[in-house]
């Protein structure tokens, strides 16, 4: 594979416990961690508890270190959030004021060509009035849908996904996989997020067919924190016992 490498992981672990009381009866938060993330490649993890999650999200942010293995970011890369998009907002301005922060595309690249941001605004009903409301005065509806539509607008190239994926209604659902089907970059979801994979299972009924598979990796983690790995597969979850 030509592209380039974005994370490598081997046999990454991670343990509150202090690094002189480890032992065979250490328990890990997460461990065996092994991965290679390419740059337009897209992973998701399952995990078995919140703390496995919060963990591994800090880890990719380097907030925390591994305490076994190792874990590679190459240099110039930089993870955005969508909870970090949310928490950047102006809340006192409005959304098309907030719009115009250099983080944001003025055509963004969306469904194979560039639209304009007034389009897009259209497709998640984000017209009229509320346009020119104060963040802070947005229905939670209305908010999300902003919260979607900043993530397709945004320039980056690998975005972590969590917090917003199990608040979007049928709009902004279907304008997410839309983007997704064209964003050309990296997306790593973290967690199940059910009905995010019924919308998918739902838009292949309807024979509106991806054309790339969902994720090219899914990996989930048992209850003792072991990552068990899964190839091009969002459906089936390895439930060990």
């Amino acid at each position: 594979m030509n592209n380039k490498l974005l994370i490598s992981c081997r046999n990454m672990g991670y343990s509150a416990t202090s690094a002189e009381d480890f032992s065979s009866e250490t328990m890990w938060d997460i461990c065996k961690l092994n991965l290679d993330l390419h740059a337009g490649e897209r992973i998701s993890f399952y995990f078995k508890t919140e703390e496995q999650k919060s963990v591994l999200w800090r880890l990719f942010e380097r907030k925390l270190k591994p305490k076994t293995g190792s874990l590679r970011i190459s240099a110039n890369t930089h993870f955005h959030s969508d909870q970090g998009l949310l928490d950047g907002l102006d809340k006192g301005s409005s959304m098309q004021e907030n719009l115009q922060s250099r983080l944001f595309e003025e055509r963004p690249w969306f469904g194979g060509k560039r639209k304009t941001m007034d389009t897009l605004m259209y497709r998640l009903g984000l017209i009229g009035r509320i346009q020119h409301l104060n963040v802070n005065d947005l229905s939670d509806q209305h908010l999300t849908r902003f919260w979607t539509l900043m993530l397709a607008a945004a320039k980056t190239r690998v975005f972590m996904l969590d917090r917003l994926l199990p608040l979007l209604d049928e709009t902004s659902m279907s304008f997410l996989l839309e983007w997704m089907e064209s964003f050309p970059g990296s997306i790593i979801v973290f967690g199940e997020h059910a009905d995010f994979l019924n919308a998918v299972e739902s838009r292949q009924d309807k024979q509106m067919v991806l054309s790339r598979s969902l994720f090219d990796l899914v990996i989930s983690f048992t209850r003792y924190g072991e990552a068990k790995t899964l190839i091009n597969n969002q459906k089936k979850f390895i439930d060990d016992k």
